[in-house]
């Protein structure tokens, strides 16, 4: 059981007798009760979040779990506050080591922020609003050569091209056809392939719902909404079964304040039964990053395209 849920677990009565909303709960847990809502910026089917978002709703008791982003955090306060009522409770609990400590200096000024228990290196509070926050600013963007990229707080590639990304742009082969990739962020990747013409579609996935409304507006927004796709989903569980002539990718490793390899493990172990015969899998990736083996058995070729600080271009040819 997650050290949280080990925490709320000490006022299971409390929680019992009301009923509760959960927000980005970690894991599932029989705390949660079926009468309660769960509402996860991560993709999962006990998910009731919806896509664009609009269905966030507060009850007795809203337990929110920490955010590892400070712009995430602002994000689920500045939603969930606008929606408590008189005698509704907000609660916060989060892990010592990803930051709940810190959460009284965040919200100074805004909420008053009492401790209601630790245990397990963990923190549990109650926040009560006490003044009406400044106007919230939802969307960021930059400039991307002549586009501009649009994102949601905590999504990936946020603020400004990562070397990752960059680097891939440098060295991908000429694509043509049906483009699959996965995990989008705010869609930087996802608009520079769609702009080539060679290119008919893009389809993009990502776990995170903010992820894939970036990527949507960043589509619209550059007049490039015809020709991508962008599909909340863990992995291709979303996605119509289909073949690609390429997929490319610069895979998450991160999930909260933890490294998680498993996700994108199994998404390349299972790569090939997207790719048409001799379709290929591009990827970059951190040098100390194997995903290769996950490959064997499946792909005829694999070499790298470039290597340059830390980060490495990979190719792998279906068989």
């Amino acid at each position: 059981m997650h050290p949280t849920f080990q925490l709320l677990e000490r006022h299971s009565d409390t929680l019992a007798n009301s009923t509760t909303n959960w927000f980005d709960a970690p894991e599932q847990s029989p705390l949660v009760k079926p009468s309660d809502k769960q509402f996860n910026l991560n993709f999962s089917q006990t998910n009731h979040l919806q896509a664009d978002c609009s269905n966030i709703e507060t009850t007795d008791i809203n337990v929110l779990f920490f955010p590892k982003a400070k712009d995430r955090l602002d994000w689920w306060l500045n939603n969930i506050s606008a929606l408590l009522q008189s005698g509704q409770q907000l609660w916060v609990v989060g892990e010592n080591n990803g930051g709940i400590k810190s959460l009284a200096k965040r919200v100074n000024g805004e909420y008053d922020c009492l401790k209601v228990d630790s245990a397990r290196h963990c923190a549990l509070f109650e926040l009560r609003p006490v003044s009406k926050p400044d106007d919230y600013q939802e969307w960021r963007s930059y400039d991307f050569g002549n586009r501009t990229i649009y994102s949601l707080p905590g999504v990936f590639s946020a603020g400004k091209l990562d070397k990752g990304t960059e680097l891939l742009l440098k060295n991908l082969p000429r694509l043509k056809g049906k483009v699959f990739e996965f995990g989008s962020g705010a869609g930087v990747l996802t608009l520079a392939l769609a702009e080539l013409e060679s290119v008919k579609n893009v389809v993009t996935v990502d776990i995170d719902v903010l992820a894939v409304r970036s990527t949507q507006k960043t589509a619209q927004q550059n007049n490039l909404e015809d020709k991508i796709q962008a599909i909340w989903s863990a992995g291709t569980t979303a996605v119509n079964a289909q073949k690609f002539d390429f997929i490319i990718t610069n895979p998450p490793f991160h999930q909260g304040i933890k490294t998680a390899y498993a996700p994108t493990e199994e998404f390349f172990s299972q790569a090939h039964n997207w790719l048409k015969p001799k379709g290929k899998l591009i990827w970059v990736a951190n040098d100390f990053l194997a995903y290769e083996p996950c490959l064997q058995g499946n792909f005829d070729e694999i070499k790298t395209l470039a290597r340059e600080k830390g980060f490495k271009v990979m190719e792998a040819v279906r068989s």
